[in-house]
């Protein structure tokens, strides 16, 4: 320990100080744990002991009496609070406390008869007494003092002091040698360099740096469990339902493997008859289990299964007139066609009166020709042909262009049946020649060609339009299906604008999914497996017909709706299942224990007493948790057939996690740092 007069060169600032006044203030602060005398001998400060049994003056009685009286008040509540506060600073306390005590008694000495050091050392009294007569006080005020005095240093160097991702050890290490740095420098400072004290705030501070990213850690996990199941309840009260039952439900949907961005992405999917348990199988078990026990939960699941479920039809129904437009009859249609059709032949007479006479020797000659040259199918089609061209029963052309047109039509049923391609071939070359005389024989033929070809391309494309959904061999293939729209946006021959034949395909596939949405109306699957198929042609074929857009817009309603049926199989089935179960149990008596008859049989007298006992505290118990029970199915059961926004934040709410918050963890080593730096005192 220091002399008196090395602590003086030390310090020079308290060169204002007598020996005594000096003594007197190491000795309070620093060493009052020690009996002054031996105090006195260590630092080399003499003084003469006060006469055993000397009763203090009447001046110094009443000046301590006046001191502790208004120390007692609410200026040494302030006192005590405000120099504890200063001292308890790592490092720079007592310096400032110093400073304090100085300024008080040099402004004193300026209203004063007291000279410099004796109001310093009344100064340095009042801070004694003030601290000695509120107790609590100063010891909170130090306490704040050292986290006030250490937080700055923890959130300027936050890594010196554990804090980043690094591994908690390396994290630890670093705050150790800052905080048993901070605790040296400080016993370094207080004990006017005794090694002794040195090595004690290293101790103390090294200790609790290494306690305090690990305790930090821990307080700020605590505080974020706060701060979350806090946000959780104000959002579940915000949407009308239990902390306990957003909890259950954020736990569900988790087990189903969905986060909170999954879970609100599939619910809008599912669109707006979606409910909680439509997200997953953990959901749909926990509805079936509440569909299983009689109560109010129980009513609530099934009748919004059974009540969605009602109408699915007309959701079905809705969805495919928004996409494929309304429900046409196919015959209907094709009546119409071929009215039309009857209309245009009418139109071929009217134009074959004013027909001129036609001239078919180069016909017939290109016919003899391949006659000669050609043989088999293809030979005995040209030997048809060129006897059509003939007057009947004579061998002479017919100049009439009509025969030269039943020609042309006979060429038209012979193609339609006609495999070899060699007999394609020449029936097509010669139909081409007629055709091209007739043109220039018959005015408006061509026109009329235009109209009754259109009319029998949309005849056929309604009949293709009902197999494009199909499995077989016959059904168009999403390529083909393609090309025969493109074409169709095509004019043909004399047609002004694109073809009808496309509409009568898309009417005709809507035809075909109301005969299925007829057939199967009550079976979600099946009606999937006929629509949306095994692969994604169909899917592209609805495309190809009515838009991407539409046909995802049918099929994801389709697929919802399969979805739904889903929950309330399991729910209805599962329930019932148990439902039997448990009427079994009660009509068996199963799961009731020994009747009191069958206690007396076994065990006598005590063994039906406490068979007795035991069936009312059952009893009591299944009234009291039953009925707490039956609360939580209710508000679980609401909650689980709805989707409403509020409850969707809530369950979003319960599955975040937030970060430590970083203030808790600064705060809390500060507190440990703080003190630890002073332990040693």
């Amino acid at each position: 320990m220091p002399s008196i007069s090395e602590i003086r060169q030390q310090y020079p600032q308290y060169s204002d100080m007598s020996d005594s006044d000096l003594a007197d203030a190491l000795h309070r602060k620093f060493y009052s744990d020690m009996p002054r005398e031996e105090f006195n001998w260590k630092i080399g400060h003499e003084i003469k002991p006060r006469p055993s049994g000397r009763h203090l003056s009447f001046e110094e009685g009443a000046a301590m009496l006046d001191r502790e009286e208004r120390m007692a008040g609410p200026s040494g509540t302030f006192g005590a609070a405000t120099t504890s506060f200063l001292d308890s600073m790592p490092i720079v306390g007592p310096m400032l406390l110093g400073t304090a005590e100085r300024g008080a008694a040099a402004l004193s000495s300026a209203f004063n008869d007291k000279s410099y050091g004796e109001n310093l050392k009344e100064a340095q009294a009042l801070t004694e007494t003030a601290q000695q007569q509120h107790p609590y006080v100063s010891t909170g005020a130090g306490v704040t003092g050292a986290v006030a005095g250490t937080i700055p240093m923890v959130m300027a160097a936050p890594a010196a002091f554990g804090a980043g991702s690094a591994p908690l050890w390396l994290r630890g290490a670093a705050s150790m040698a800052s905080g048993a740095g901070i605790g040296g420098t400080d016993a370094a400072v207080r004990s006017g360099g005794e090694v002794d004290e040195i090595k004690s705030g290293i101790g103390w501070g090294g200790l609790t740096g290494l306690a305090g990213p690990i305790v930090g850690k821990a307080a700020g996990a605590g505080a974020r469990r706060v701060m979350d199941t806090y946000r959780t309840a104000q959002a579940a009260r915000g949407a009308g339902t239990r902390l306990s039952t957003v909890n259950k439900l954020s736990r569900m949907i988790a087990g189903d493997g969905l986060d909170e961005a999954a879970m609100r992405t599939r619910l809008d999917e599912l669109g707006p008859e979606a409910m909680i348990m439509d997200l997953g199988p953990n959901a749909q078990s926990r509805a079936a289990a509440i569909a299983a026990r009689p109560g109010r939960g129980q009513e609530i699941v099934r009748s919004a299964v059974n009540a969605r479920q009602g109408g699915a039809n007309a959701r079905i129904g809705n969805a495919v007139d928004e996409a494929m437009g309304r429900n046409i009859v196919p015959s209907s249609i094709d009546d119409a066609i071929q009215a039309g059709q009857r209309d245009t032949g009418q139109l071929y007479g009217d134009a074959f009166q004013n027909a001129r006479a036609v001239d078919t020797r180069p016909i017939a000659e290109g016919l003899e020709s391949q006659i000669v040259n050609l043989r088999g199918g293809a030979q005995k089609a040209m030997q048809q042909v060129r006897g059509m061209l003939n007057i009947h029963g004579a061998d002479v052309l017919d100049p009439n262009p009509g025969t030269l047109f039943q020609t042309r039509q006979a060429i038209d049923g012979m193609l339609q049946t006609e495999a070899d391609t060699k007999v394609v071939a020449a029936l097509t070359n010669v139909r081409q020649q007629i055709d091209d005389t007739l043109a220039g024989a018959v005015p408006r033929l061509k026109e009329i060609d235009a109209s009754f070809a259109e009319l029998a391309r949309q005849r056929s494309a309604l009949t293709q339009g009902q197999a494009v959904l199909d499995h077989g061999r016959t059904a168009p293939r999403p390529p083909e299906l393609a090309a025969m729209v493109e074409e169709g946006a095509v004019p043909q021959g004399m047609q002004i604008g694109p073809s009808a034949a496309p509409l009568r395909l898309s009417q005709g596939a809507r035809a075909e999914v109301d005969r299925i949405l007829g057939s199967n109306a009550n079976d979600i699957a099946r009606l999937n497996s006929l629509i949306k198929s095994e692969g994604d042609w169909n899917r592209a074929r609805l495309a190809t017909l009515f838009g991407k857009e539409k046909a995802d817009g049918l099929f994801r309603v389709l697929g919802n709706e399969l979805q739904f049926a889903q929950t309330r199989d399991v729910v209805t089935r599962n329930s019932e299942t148990a439902r039997r179960m448990l009427a079994n149990q009660e009509i068996e008596g199963g799961g009731q224990g020994l009747g009191l008859q069958d206690a007396y049989v076994v065990g006598g007298s005590p063994a039906a007493a406490r068979a007795g006992a035991k069936k009312l505290v059952d009893k009591l118990a299944e009234k009291i948790l039953g009925t707490y029970r039956d609360a939580s199915n209710k508000s679980l059961a609401e909650a689980m057939v709805s989707k409403r926004a509020a409850l969707v934040d809530a369950i979003a709410q319960a599955q975040r996690r937030g970060q430590n918050p970083k203030l808790i963890e600064d705060l809390t080593k500060s507190i440990l740092l703080g003190p630890g730096a002073t332990g040693a005192r």
